[in-house]
C-alpha cells in the first residue's frame, strides 16, 4: 500500500470490550508501530490512552461508550478501530449517540464482538462498518503486513469493485500474546482447502457479515438490522460443536435463515467436536435442512489468519457450480460507494 495514500487518515482506537492494550501491552505497541508505518495517524481514547483496568474491561459500559463517543466527535479522526473484540460490546449500545455517530461519517472498523456495535450502526444509521480489522489481532502479526492483508485493504480503501481470493494457506494456531510466544514463535499456517459449496446456485444482494454468538445476544434487540434479501455471511471463534447446535437453531428459529439470499459459512478459528465425530458443516448441514439458495462453507472471514474485510452492505455476487467452483466478487463496494 502506498503510504502517501494513507497519509491524513486518522485512526480513533477505543476498548469497547477486553482491555488488550494492557493484557498484551508490548503486541499493541507493535500493531500501533505498524499501522503508523503505513501513513496512519492514532489518537487513543482516554481509556486506552490512561490505561484505565477493571480486569476483563477497562471500566462501565457508560464510560466505554463516552470514550467511543469523545472520538466520534472529533472531526479529525476518519476511522474508528478496537483494541480488539472480547465479550460486552453490546453493552455499549443504550450509551451510544446514534445521531452523532451518523453525522460522522466515519469508517468503523472491527469484528467479532464488535458484531454488537456494527450491527447496531446498520439499523440505526446510514454508515457501513467494516467487517475486519480490529488493532492487535489484525496489525500485530510479529511477521509484519502480509501480501495478503496488504492487498485487502488497497482493495477496502480504492476499489469500488473487485474479486474476493481465498488465501493459500490459512492459520488457526493460537500465538501466546501473554508471554513472548508471539513473537518468537513462528506460525503454523495450512494449506487452504477452498472455499466449499453446500448448496449451488448463483445470486447478488447486498452483504452482511457478523459472528455468531455475538449476533445471538443481540436478537429481539432494537439493534438488530434486517437480513431479508441479503447474503448472510457468519463467523465464528470458538466453535465447539454444541454451543453451536444452540446458537445456529436460535438463528433458525428467530426466522434470520428464512428471508436471506444467501449463506456463506466462516472457518471457525477453534473447532471442538466434543467427542461427536461430527465436522462443523454436520451441524450445519443439521441445522439448516434443506434450503433452496447457494450456501457456502469454509471461509476466510473471521479469525483465521488471514483474513478478508468486507464493507457491510456492499454489493456481492455469490456463485457455486461444481463446474466453476466458487466465485465470490464485490461488485459495489460500500467502503466508497455509501
Amino acid at each position: 500500500m502506498e503510504v502517501s495514500k494513507m497519509e491524513k487518515r486518522m485512526i480513533g482506537v477505543y476498548a469497547p470490550a477486553n482491555p488488550a492494550h494492557i493484557w498484551f501491552e508490548r503486541k499493541y505497541l507493535f500493531a500501533k508501530k505498524q499501522l503508523e508505518n503505513m501513513g496512519f495517524e492514532i489518537v487513543e481514547g482516554n481509556l486506552v490512552k490512561d490505561k484505565t483496568y477493571q480486569g476483563y474491561r477497562t471500566a462501565s459500559a457508560k464510560e466505554r461508550a463516552e470514550e467511543m463517543m469523545n472520538l466520534v466527535k472529533n472531526k479529525d479522526i476518519d476511522i474508528m478501530m478496537p483494541v480488539i473484540g472480547g465479550y460486552n460490546s453490546g453493552s455499549l449500545l443504550p450509551y451510544l449517540d446514534f445521531d452523532e455517530i451518523e453525522k460522522s461519517k466515519k469508517k468503523f472498523f472491527g469484528y467479532s464482538d464488535i458484531t454488537a456495535i456494527q450491527m447496531a450502526i446498520l439499523k440505526k444509521t446510514n454508515l457501513k462498518p467494516i467487517y475486519g480489522g480490529s488493532l492487535i489481532p489484525t496489525f500485530g502479526e510479529y511477521e509484519g503486513i502480509s501480501p495478503f492483508l496488504k492487498n485487502t485493504l488497497d482493495n477496502l480503501f480504492f476499489k469500488k469493485s473487485y474479486s474476493l481470493e481465498e488465501p493459500e494457506f490459512y492459520s488457526n494456531k493460537l500465538l501466546n500474546a501473554f508471554t513472548d510466544e508471539w513473537k518468537t514463535k513462528k506460525r503454523e499456517y495450512t494449506k487452504n482447502e477452498g472455499w466449499k459449496i453446500l448448496n449451488k446456485g448463483e445470486i447478488e444482494g447486498k452483504v452482511i457479515v457478523a459472528n455468531i454468538a455475538t449476533l445471538v445476544s443481540l436478537l429481539a434487540s432494537e439493534y438488530v438490522p434486517t437480513f431479508r434479501n441479503k447474503i448472510l455471511i457468519l463467523e465464528e471463534m470458538n466453535a465447539t460443536i454444541d454451543l453451536e447446535e444452540r446458537n445456529l437453531n436460535t438463528l433458525k428459529i428467530s426466522g434470520v435463515f428464512e428471508g436471506v439470499k444467501g449463506l456463506i459459512f466462516g472457518k471457525p478459528e477453534v473447532y471442538n467436536n466434543k467427542n461427536s465425530n461430527l465436522e462443523y458443516i454436520d451441524i450445519i448441514k443439521e441445522v439448516l435442512g434443506k434450503r433452496d439458495y447457494p450456501i457456502i462453507y469454509n471461509f476466510d472471514c473471521g479469525h483465521t489468519i488471514p483474513s478478508l474485510m468486507i464493507s457491510q452492505d456492499s454489493l456481492l455476487s455469490l456463485k457455486a457450480s461444481d463446474k466453476e467452483g466458487v466465485k465470490v466478487e464485490i461488485l459495489k463496494n460500500s467502503f466508497i460507494d455509501d
